[in-house]
């Protein structure tokens, strides 16, 4: 979910709280006793309310989609490519292949493919380091 579609949540809830205090407290129902500001200042107080329960809402979904979706690619990963996965985040989240290949003991051949196979999963990005790749964990895998 993206900033924008979090902000049209909290807007509509915001609006639709709007509305519902108009129809209970405006012209359909005086309530007798109340002038209008009174009126205004208890539909501006739920609106706050209801918009910030949404906010708080929205976030925590969020977090919550972001980390369920880390974890379900990671079960699609082989052993072999979480093993390389798991090495990088051990390293801060960026390592150069040919290092890594020291660490998790592997022909630079399997290592290759590997690699190859989590860039295109999404899992990590290769930039070329002049003999070497430089790989990081993807921002979908919880990179920078």
């Amino acid at each position: 979910m993206t900033i924008r579609e979090a902000f049209g949540v909290v807007a509509l809830v915001v609006i639709l709280q709007l509305s519902l205090g108009l129809l209970l407290y405006g012209p359909f129902n005086p309530t007798p006793g109340l002038d209008l500001s009174t009126i205004l200042i208890g539909i501006g107080i739920m609106a706050i309310v209801a918009g910030s329960i949404a906010a708080v809402l929205v976030f925590v979904f969020k977090q919550y989609a972001s980390e369920r979706a880390v974890r379900v690619a990671l079960m699609t990963l082989t052993e072999d490519e979480r093993r390389v996965f798991e090495a990088i985040i051990r390293t801060g989240g960026e390592a150069r292949q040919d290092k890594l290949r020291r660490e998790v003991d592997m022909s630079k051949s399997k290592l290759s493919a590997l690699v190859n196979n989590l860039e295109r999963k999404h899992a990590i990005t290769k930039t070329r380091y002049w003999k070497t790749n430089i790989l990081k964990v993807s921002k979908e895998f919880g990179g920078r």
